[in-house]
């Protein structure tokens, strides 16, 4: 299965925005068009390299049992640098154009930084 990184930056923003500690099955619900498979397999790519933390309880029918999701200083520092569309669409430009079919957090945290820094300084 392909990392989608428009699916981490969904469940990342999600996860910031939540009040609280939410559990898979509420962030996946405020994501209504992933599949469980593919949203598990994403959630877990975003613990596994520490941009996110949980407890996993086990999996459950139809659902991934993984609660208490937060967010890491990577993960938040990720969230800021992704939050703003146009940011994230001019990111997907640059791989477009460099005719990349994916890249690392990264490259894509580093492309962001860039974009960011470059409205700071028309400002």
């Amino acid at each position: 299965m392909k990392r989608d990184m428009n699916l981490i930056r969904r469940i990342v923003l999600a996860v910031r925005s939540h009040e609280g500690r939410p559990g898979a099955g509420e962030v996946q619900s405020l994501i209504s068009d992933s599949e469980n498979d593919v949203f598990g397999y994403h959630i877990a790519l975003l613990v596994q390299s520490e941009m996110m933390s949980g407890v996993d309880t086990g999996p459950r029918k139809d659902r991934f049992g993984v609660t208490n999701l937060a967010l890491t200083w990577a993960g938040q520092n990720f969230a800021d640098n992704i939050l703003n569309d146009e940011v994230w669409a001019s990111c997907q430009k640059s791989l477009d154009d460099a005719k990349l079919e994916s890249a690392s957090f990264e490259v894509w945290s580093r492309i962001a930084i860039a974009r960011i820094t470059d409205r700071l300084g028309s400002s």
